[in-house]
């Protein structure tokens, strides 16, 4: 295994420039592994890991070191990690020192923001329940009091304010639950009512519904929520359907149809809205509407479709494919204790040539899906294959498909 993983490495170094040169989205974060840090990065799409690096430090010189490689990369979707941020903008003012002009668009990670929402608002309900369960106790008294004495008097009050104290944690939990649910929603590809988002309506979602957090617990979320970087997936997702459909009206028919049609799908998986139940087919009828519509708006409809739906199926908005691929190491972690750098090798070549088991991407490995041709993807093989020539990079059209 240790020669194995001594081979890896070397595979790796042949395949790393090919595949991250094919990287345009890149999902980035750092794992500890005994308090060292390992860069991690996943296109999230493929679901490729294309960044498995012991490193001293996470600091920005390390992170800038790291991305070298990834040429083609447009947007890096990330957390608010200071050394991992500086090292972007490291990377892409070497990027224009070197004559490439490709953009470089930083989003900061919604998974994150999320996560720290449900983490303050468990908070806050384990406070309710903290308070609840003193109104019992009150109550509790009251009772025992009355029974023995037959006299309440110093222990109803008391009981009254416990529970009014809890009233009151209960309406600001209320309102903290209620304007997260509206933030989250501006943080959707899509409107409640079905219209596409954008950064100015969810800009304004945001600004209103932040008021209504209260209190130090929210800081790191109205930081986060702040931040342009929040909604730069917004900026691009309409800059990226314009291009796909420059002609507006097709464009909105189009994009109802495809939300149509996803409404279409969650009903069918919910026993509550199936569409045998009463109302559930609404959606699916509606989007048959919607598809003639667009049939009489273009006759070329449906390949404006394909593109617009493209763009919409990969918009990334979290970091979610490199926190996957952080829970898988630290799976292997616990199994190895020391996972050393070669053995994190070879993990990673035989991660990107498996074929994954199940969604939408079965039956295909990630470098295959990456766009990585390769003679064979068979990791054992090309551990004991000659890499001479034989990775090679799809052409543009091949990448677009």
């Amino acid at each position: 295994m240790k020669a194995s993983a001594e081979v890896a490495g070397r595979v790796l170094n042949r395949l790393d420039p090919a595949s991250r040169g094919l990287v345009v989205t890149g999902c980035f974060d750092e794992i500890f592994f005994h308090g060292k840090p390992v860069l991690v990065g996943v296109e999230p799409h493929s679901m490729a890991w294309v960044l498995g690096e012991h490193a001293a430090d996470r600091s920005g010189s390390t992170w800038t070191e790291a991305l070298q490689g990834f040429d083609a990369l447009e947007q890096a979707v990330v957390d608010g990690g200071r050394g991992l941020q500086r090292g972007l903008v490291d990377f892409q003012s070497q990027r224009k020192n070197a004559g490439n002009v490709t953009p470089l668009e930083v989003s900061l990670d919604v998974f994150h923001t999320k996560q720290e929402a449900q983490r303050v608002l468990r908070k806050l309900w384990s406070r309710v329940e903290s308070r609840w369960a003193r109104g019992e106790e009150a109550d509790r008294q009251v009772e025992r009091a009355w029974r023995h004495s037959g006299d309440r008097r110093g222990f109803g009050g008391a009981a009254a304010r416990a529970w009014k104290k809890v009233e009151q944690l209960m309406e600001s939990y209320d309102r903290a639950e209620q304007a997260w649910k509206r933030i989250a929603s501006a943080l959707e590809l899509f409107r409640p009512d079905g219209r596409l988002n954008d950064r100015a309506w969810a800009a304004g979602e945001i600004a209103a519904a932040v008021k209504e957090l209260d209190g130090p617990e929210w800081g790191k979320v109205c930081r986060a929520l702040a931040d342009r970087r929040s909604l730069t997936f917004l900026d691009r997702m309409q800059r990226q359907l314009s291009t796909a459909e420059p002609r507006a009206e097709l464009r909105e028919a189009l994009l109802r149809r495809w939300w149509l049609r996803r409404q279409a799908a969650m009903a069918a998986t919910d026993r509550k809205l199936a569409a045998d139940a009463p109302g559930g087919g609404r959606w699916t009828a509606a989007a048959l509407v919607q598809t003639e519509y667009c049939r009489k708006l273009a006759a070329n409809w449906e390949e404006s479709y394909r593109r617009v739906a493209a763009v919409l199926r990969h918009t990334v908005r979290a970091s979610s494919a490199v926190e996957c691929m952080n829970s898988v190491l630290r799976m292997h972690q616990g199994r190895h204790r020391t996972v050393t750098q070669p053995m994190l090798n070879l993990k990673r070549l035989y991660w990107n040539c498996r074929p994954l088991q199940s969604g939408k991407r079965r039956g295909r490995c990630p470098y295959d899906l990456l766009g990585l041709r390769l003679p064979t993807t068979d990791w054992w093989q090309l551990l004991h294959a000659p890499l001479a020539d034989s990775t090679q990079q799809p052409s543009s059209s091949e990448v677009a498909t």
